[in-house]
């Protein structure tokens, strides 16, 4: 470890935890007292600093200053700025001085330097170093020049991609499939495509979906075909899919594929199995929320995970997800960027996600989803929260406008403070009647949903679901011809 004068690391260390609270001037001054003090890490940052602002001349200046002083992390970052700029004797001469310096970067991008004007044996040494310094990169190169197109040496190709593989190139798993391919080992191909899928290449699951289509295995094909959809939007794979579905005789399963990617007007029919069981039970707690919350501003702590309405703060707040009234698209909120799924308000979603992983319902699974087709995507939206929200149990969702009205904030509150939707057979007609005109190709699932929700003693026929509640109440739903429901009360209402 390289020590430095003691009265520059202070204000280093100082420097450092100023520009990671954002007070830019004080580690300006800082880091620059320390690099005048003998800490060439203080130049080095003061060029990050420079380049966030846009200034990328100040930002080369002190790079080299601080590559002067021996720093190869900035030898890199000026050979970088020359490679950018054209001059490629410049870039690699500081490319030289950061792998000489033990700079994994500078070693890779000489070795590529190497390698576009022919020097591909002192390339392959150098991405050989790069290797050793910790950079798949340097490993899934060295399988490339080894492979040759399949025509290569196919040993030393395999060895290369499969280290790159394991420390996640999934680049290299995919590549690593075809190689496997061509030594005759189709097992260890499709074990390698699945690797490649799981690290996100994304062609890999589109490559295992037409493997299974050919090989006869429609189900495997079409699991991959939907992954391949939803994880790397391959307009190809939603094709597949469609025609796959048509051929079954699913014209709601082949529409939905068919649209997933160019704006959805229907839920797919693994959705509306999912929603309408749950249906009318959300709309009864969506009820009791409402009142509860009443009109007025929302406020959040996604780190607290409150959410305040009408002067009344709540508790067990977990962030949905996001509606967009420009794109009418739908985000969830483990898929936003600017939170992530370990934010306090967001790690409770992920029994969200994994349902719809388990279940192959691909509107719970896929981070972006575009609702445009919709009649009132806005509304499609809500719904589908809605919905989703039943998993976490609690109370029910609420949302408000967010950056000038042009998205919507969606979140569900789990608060035992607030009171249980009790049942009550004159409001069970109309919730159920409500959620059976939203999903009118379930309404027997809605119905069962509903009176199993508040543990109804069920009997069935073809023409009438019939319920009794525990503590008295009786509901009977007819099905008419037209697709209508029909529902007749018995006994007293809910205290």
């Amino acid at each position: 470890m390289t020590e430095y004068p003691a009265g520059s690391v202070e204000p280093y260390e100082r420097g450092m935890e100023a520009k990671r609270g954002g007070n830019a001037a004080e580690a300006e001054e800082l880091l620059r007292r320390a690099f005048e003090s003998g800490h060439p890490g203080g130049a080095h940052e003061l060029g990050f600093i420079a380049a966030e602002r846009g200034d990328d001349r100040e930002a080369m200046a002190w790079w080299r200053r601080a590559a002067e002083a021996g720093l190869p992390e900035s030898a890199f970052e000026v050979g970088y700025g020359a490679e950018r700029g054209g001059d490629l004797e410049a870039a690699e001469r500081w490319y030289r001085r950061a792998a000489e310096g033990g700079f994994g970067g500078g070693a890779l991008n000489l070795g590529i330097l190497l390698e576009d004007r022919g020097d591909v044996d002192e390339a392959m040494g150098f991405f050989r170093q790069a290797w050793e310094l910790g950079s798949d990169k340097a490993a899934f190169n060295l399988g490339r020049l080894y492979d040759d197109g399949g025509k290569g040496d196919l040993e030393a190709a395999e060895t290369w991609y499969a280290r790159a593989a394991e420390r996640g190139n999934g680049g290299a798993a995919f590549n690593l499939g075809f190689v496997r391919q061509d030594k005759g080992d189709p097992v260890g191909q499709i074990r390698s495509w699945r690797q490649a899928a799981d690290l996100g290449h994304p062609k890999a699951a589109y490559c295992l979906g037409a493997h299974f289509e050919k090989a006869g295995d429609e189900d495997a094909a079409i699991g991959w075909f939907r992954r391949s959809v939803q994880e790397a939007g391959v307009e190809q794979a939603a094709r597949k899919l469609g025609d796959l579905y048509r051929r079954r005789g699913d014209e709601r399963g082949a529409r939905f594929w068919s649209e997933f990617l160019g704006g959805l007007s229907v839920y797919s029919p693994e959705f509306e199995a999912f929603a309408s069981a749950g249906s009318a039970a959300a709309i009864q707690r969506q009820d009791v929320l409402n009142a509860a919350v009443g009109d007025g501003d929302i406020a959040f702590d996604v780190d607290e995970r409150t959410l305040t309405a009408g002067g009344r703060t709540f508790h067990g707040m977990t962030f949905l997800g996001s509606f967009s009234h420009l794109s009418d698209t739908w985000l969830w909120a483990w898929a936003n960027p600017h939170y992530g799924d370990d934010v306090p308000a967001v790690v409770p979603l992920a029994a969200v996600r994994e349902h719809g992983e388990r279940h192959a319902v691909p509107e719970l699974a896929a981070g972006r989803l575009d609702l445009s087709g919709f009649p009132d995507p806005h509304q499609a939206a809500t719904t589908m929260a809605i919905a989703a929200a039943a998993l976490l149990g609690g109370n029910g969702v609420q949302s408000c406008r967010v950056n000038d009205g042009k998205g919507s904030f969606y979140f569900h509150v789990d608060d035992p403070a607030l009171p249980e939707a009790e049942f009550d057979p004159l409001s069970a007609t109309r919730l159920m009647t409500t959620a059976a005109e939203i999903f009118p190709t379930e309404q027997r699932r809605v119905v069962r949903g509903f009176l199993a929700h508040h543990g109804c003693r069920i009997r069935e026929n073809e023409e009438v679901i019939d319920g009794v509640a525990p503590q008295g109440g009786q509901v009977t739903v007819a099905f008419t011809p037209d697709g209508l429901i029909k529902a007749t009360t018995a006994g007293r209402a809910a205290h």
